[in-house]
């Protein structure tokens, strides 16, 4: 019977240490005795038995590469998701900066935000008022009106609101959009000078999850700048 069996272990651990410590500080110690490494046995716990360290390093490689595979894979999509968003929003942009007044801008941005990005209904409004009888009647809404108040208010010293679901405000603003309350949307404001807002663009999808509280909206925002911009090139105010 070993008297000092704790010692002992400490021993063993001190050695144990001294292994780790040496093979940390000679990385190159197995290419210098390759033979050792079909001897060394480690357990794998997925297949419940014992393999050489050679067979576990094929192994976690296999595994890291799968890993790196499916990485690279989402990289690869993620990009091709970034390429067709560019496509989409240059097609966008050309419609905007093809129009020829602001009748034709409002007849044809919606058709093209609509069948580029899958949308149920594309609205834009703008508050009556004097200086602005050259707007289509049917995309005025008056600046007394209860919903036109209330999301004006919202909107206030925000580039972008979004809704899921659709609130009252918004399915206000023409007949028909009860149908799609269920839905989510995004309501970028639309400015003139210094700011002020004059309008806005309301984007519908039937798709609840299309948009979201959490979501990166500067693209939105971005929309909602050169709209206004277009608005301001037609007619400054």
């Amino acid at each position: 019977m070993d008297p000092h069996p704790k010692d002992s272990d400490a021993g063993d651990d001190l050695r144990e240490d001294a292994v780790v410590a040496y093979l940390r500080a000679h990385p190159d110690f197995f290419e210098r005795h390759l033979a050792l490494l079909t001897e060394l046995v480690i357990p794998h716990s997925a297949r419940g038995r014992t393999v050489s360290l050679v067979e576990r390093q094929v192994v976690a490689l296999r595994d890291q590469l799968t890993i790196e595979r499916k990485h690279l894979k989402h990289l690869v999509e993620a990009a091709r998701q970034n390429v067709r968003l560019q496509q989409r929003l240059q097609r966008l942009f050309e419609t905007v900066v093809l129009a020829k007044d602001l009748p034709e801008l409002l007849q044809t941005l919606p058709e093209r935000l609509q069948s580029e990005f899958d949308l149920a209904a594309v609205e834009i409004r703008f508050l009556d008022a004097r200086g602005r009888q050259h707007i289509p009647l049917a995309h005025l809404i008056a600046a007394d009106d209860e919903s036109a108040i209330s999301l004006a208010q919202r909107l206030s010293g925000r580039s972008c609101l979004v809704e899921v679901p659709l609130s009252a405000d918004v399915i206000a603003q023409r007949d028909g959009l009860d149908r799609f309350r269920n839905g989510s949307g995004a309501v970028l404001p639309i400015t003139g000078q210094a700011r002020a807002l004059i309008g806005w663009m309301i984007l519908i999808s039937e798709d609840k999850k299309h948009y979201a509280h959490d979501m990166d909206t500067a693209l939105l925002e971005g929309l909602g700048g050169v709209v206004s911009a277009a608005c301001a090139r037609f007619h400054p105010a």
